[in-house]
């Protein structure tokens, strides 16, 4: 898989158009099916970041022009995505990687390995990128006292039912 590969919306299997959906409603902070210049706003605000008029007007315009006005609906939402977002990558391309790390069937890989690999694929910063991620799928080793990303869990996580 390619990073630069363009997202091919036929790919998405009903899972990731659901996780999609759900962060586009995360965004659509006032429910109007729409994100808006204040949906941008308030997310922002509320992740203590800062936001420019510059960059709220650049994200909307991403969208339909006919439409930018009003905000994004998650029809544009889904096409701005398959414009600017790599595609997924396959369950099992996740596992082979996860497997090359973990040499064990369960797929738990030291974090600190981890990290060093996702540094070298090119992330910065994958502590804070990655950050809510190894909380909720790293546990400490009660014999090492390790640090250990749980791949098995994270994939049966992520994986469509």
């Amino acid at each position: 898989m390619q990073s630069n590969e363009p997202l091919n919306l036929s790919q998405l299997g009903q899972n990731h158009i659901k996780t999609l959906k759900d962060a586009f409603k995360m965004l659509d902070d006032d429910g109007d099916c729409k994100i808006s210049e204040k949906d941008l706003r308030t997310v922002f605000r509320s992740l203590g970041q800062e936001i420019t008029d510059e960059q709220v007007s650049e994200m909307l315009q991403m969208g339909d022009s006919r439409e930018s006005n009003e905000g994004i609906a998650f029809a544009e939402f889904l096409s701005i995505l398959s414009k600017t977002v790599g595609s997924f990558p396959e369950d099992s391309e996740i596992t082979d990687c996860l497997r090359t790390l973990s040499g064990d069937k369960e797929l738990r890989v030291p974090l600190d390995d981890l990290i060093i690999q996702l540094k070298e694929a090119g992330f910065t910063d994958p502590e804070t990128e990655f950050g809510a991620i190894f909380k909720d799928f790293t546990a400490v080793s009660q014999v090492s006292g390790r640090k250990t990303f749980k791949g098995t869990h994270f994939l049966n996580t992520i994986s469509e039912q």
